[in-house]
């Protein structure tokens, strides 16, 4: 196998890992996680302090549901990109690469929804898994997108003798 086969493997499992973390915290931990997040956005955009303590609380209430759903999408476009880069290494037809991040970037999404049942305050929502699989579909299409990008930009290059590479 080659090193960026193993490396592409490694950064998927990592991405499972980091997941399987979050989603072993207890409700009150992983909402505390999401709570501090949006406590902080709220400061920053209160650099006056002009709001109150109580109106500051009822906006936090409001987008912290929101910055979870956002952390789902984000952490699985990630992996969508992880998937579809550890595919492309072993394959390079575009349909296959598609399918295949698609089905393991989903089933985990999936097993990652039953595994939070059985933690406590936490539940396994089919939303989460359909947030899930839109940030998995965007990252595989952002990393494909980067790969047209790049086949394009790479072929206006012709190398002369010497080694030089001058665009054409």
């Amino acid at each position: 196998m080659k090193k960026k086969q193993i490396i592409a493997i490694i950064l998927v499992f990592l991405w499972m890992g980091i997941i399987f973390y979050f989603s072993h915290q207890h409700g009150e931990k992983s909402g505390n996680t999401s709570k501090t997040f949006a406590t902080t956005i709220v400061n920053i955009l209160d650099f006056n302090n002009n709001l109150e303590q109580v109106r500051k609380d009822e906006i936090i209430n409001k987008i912290e549901p929101i910055i979870r759903k956002i952390a789902h999408y984000t952490i699985y476009t990630i992996g969508g990109i992880l998937l579809a880069n550890n595919f492309y290494q072993f394959m390079k037809d575009e349909k296959k690469i598609i399918m295949a991040s698609s089905i393991v970037g989903i089933f985990y999404s999936i097993t990652d929804e039953i595994h939070q049942i059985f933690i406590s305050n936490r539940a396994g929502r089919c939303i989460d898994v359909l947030i899930d699989s839109l940030g998995i579909f965007t990252g595989i299409t952002v990393f494909l997108l980067f790969i047209k990008i790049l086949q394009l930009i790479i072929g206006k290059y012709k190398t002369k003798k010497g080694g030089r590479i001058n665009w054409i």
